[in-house]
Formats: structure tokens, sequence, C-alpha cells
């Protein structure tokens, strides 16, 4: 590890803090100059570091950074070896991930970007996702039978939802692949993949999610009354490393835990579908019909007024009422 990615991490966990330079300097058995020049190497790659006479550094945009060193701590005891790919700008983490996915990129390799150009979501929806939110996608190569992929998306939601409990935040979940907070979206969750014909099994998984941290003041009008972020309805700040590993720890359990079902009651006790009338695409086509429950794989089960049921597993359900 260099004396850089030494400093940034003695920074990240003093939580805002101050560190003096004196104390690093001791601490990595180097020259204050040579921790000044560290400090500078960070400030060119993005890092926003106040230095004050006789108190030290201290990182003021905490919660945008990404620490490799700090994630790969708290993923140290995950039996899916987690690896990051940090970018500052792309198109879409989905489409790199599927990119590495078809070349041979092993599970657990993780596309992060700091701000998407082309964001995706459900039925090529676009995702809007500038500069100030946690937007990654995950490699997944899961030996699952075919209806249990089906599920995989609603085991992601599950798993950001546990993850966000961790930072005190509770959000509902809206079937399939949304969460909300305080009746606003905060995160939108893609899942695709490769089919294998002869094989009859998913070469691989690549799951999407993006969650918007904090204020984007050029969200289109049109979303303002739809889309809102953590900070604005927690006024938290919530730190991206130790969310990312969140959400891959609960992600991995859930995996594991994935023919059992093991999601299914967090799912189902958070939902904001439930007991609500939606509407659906249904096989007699576009109708209305009051949703009470989930399948084993996540399929919505809605009821008609004619009292028949029906199990939704394509399209969406807009809640109504």
């Amino acid at each position: 590890m260099s004396l850089k990615e030494k400093v940034l991490k003695q920074l990240m966990q003093a939580n805002g803090e101050y560190c003096s330079g004196a104390m690093l300097a001791d601490l990595f058995h180097v020259s204050r100059t040579a921790v000044w020049k560290a400090v500078e190497q960070l400030k060119g790659e993005g890092c926003c570091i106040e230095a004050l006479t006789k108190k030290g550094y201290r990182l003021t945009n905490l919660s945008d950074l990404f620490c490799p060193q700090a994630f790969q701590d708290l993923v140290k005891d995950c039996r899916t070896g987690w690896q990051v790919r940090h970018l500052q700008v792309i198109d879409s983490t989905n489409n790199e991930a599927k990119r590495l996915a078809s070349e041979g990129a092993a599970a657990g390799m993780v596309v992060l970007a700091d701000r998407q150009t082309s964001g995706r979501g459900r039925m090529g929806k676009q995702f809007h996702s500038p500069a100030g939110g946690l937007y990654f996608s995950v490699i997944l190569r899961p030996q699952l039978p075919l209806m249990d992929m089906m599920a995989l998306t609603a085991c992601t939601a599950a798993a950001v939802h546990q993850a966000l409990m961790e930072f005190g935040i509770p959000t509902q979940i809206k079937w399939v692949n949304d969460l909300f907070l305080n009746g606003k979206k905060v995160c939108g969750i893609l899942s695709e993949g490769e089919f294998s014909a002869e094989l009859l099994r998913m070469e691989y998984m690549v799951v999407g999610i993006g969650i918007n941290l904090r204020k984007d003041p050029d969200l289109p009008e049109e979303l303002q009354s739809i889309v809102t972020d953590l900070f604005t309805e927690t006024e938290k700040h919530v730190d991206r490393t130790r969310l990312l590993a969140a959400i891959l720890r609960q992600l991995e359990r859930y995996i594991d835990g994935l023919p059992e079902r093991t999601y299914l009651p967090v799912y189902t006790q958070n939902s904001c579908t439930l007991g609500h009338h939606v509407r659906v695409m249904a096989e007699r086509g576009l109708s209305t019909a009051l949703a009470v429950g989930f399948s084993d794989d996540a399929g919505l089960i809605v009821v008609f007024p004619d009292g028949s049921r029906e199990i939704i597993r394509t399209g969406t359900a807009q809640i109504i009422d």
C-alpha cells in the first residue's frame, strides 16, 4: 500500500476529525514533508482535504469517496472475493460489467462509477445518475435453477433494504426493483444476463444498483415529485464505501439462502405494493387488480374484481390507490 493510500485510509477512519501531520508521519515512519506530498496527491485526485495549522488534515467530502483499502477491510470475512473496478465516469456500469463477464470475469467483480452518462432502469427507462450517488454493477455466476434466477432482483432489493437499515434508514420495496423512502424513489435495480440455450443455464447475471445519496440540482422537473435522495430525507451523509460493502455482505447472505427463500420475509414485510390496487399487464391484457402477495420467485400475486388470481412476473405494477 502506497503512502498516499495509507494517508487516505487514516483520514477516512477519522470520520471527519483532524489528523495532525506529525501523527501521520510517526504512524507511517516518514517525514511530515512526505505526508504533505501525499495529501497534495490526494487533492489532485479529487479528495477535499482541509488543512489547519496546529490541527492537521481532515476530509470534508468523506461520503463521496471510495477507499479500496477500507472496502477490503469491510468485506474480508465474505465468502465471495469481492473486487471493485472504480471508474470516474462511464455510460453504464451494467454495460461494462456485461462486457467483463462475457470476457470471463469472475463472480464478485464489481464495476463502480462516480457518475453514469447513460444509466438505465427496467423497460429501457433512463436512470438519472449524476455525481453524488452510489452506482455499481455486480457480476454473479450462481449455480441455481432458472426459476431461482427470476428471484435475484427481489433478493437484491431485500439486500439493499437491509444494508440501509444498518444506517438507520428504513426503505420500502416497490415490486419488483425499486426502493422508496417517504413515498419517493431512492434506488433502482436492473438485472441482466446471458442465457445458454444449449446448456439451459445462465452463463452470468449482472445486477446493477443505483442509489441517490444526495440532491441532484439538475434533476428533471418531471422527476422531482417522484424521486428523492438519502440526504434530503434523512440529513445523513452516507459513506459510499461502507454502504457498498454493507450491500454486498447482505447480497451474499441472501444469495446463499435463495433456495430457502430467506429474502422473502424481508421483501414481503417491507413492500409498499401489497394491499394496493395496481394496474398490470395480465393474461387478459391491461387490468386493475389488488396486490395480495408474492410467489416463491417474487412474482406478484394479484386478485381481480371477479375473484380470480394471477401471478405477474413481467412488466410493472402501477399503484393506483
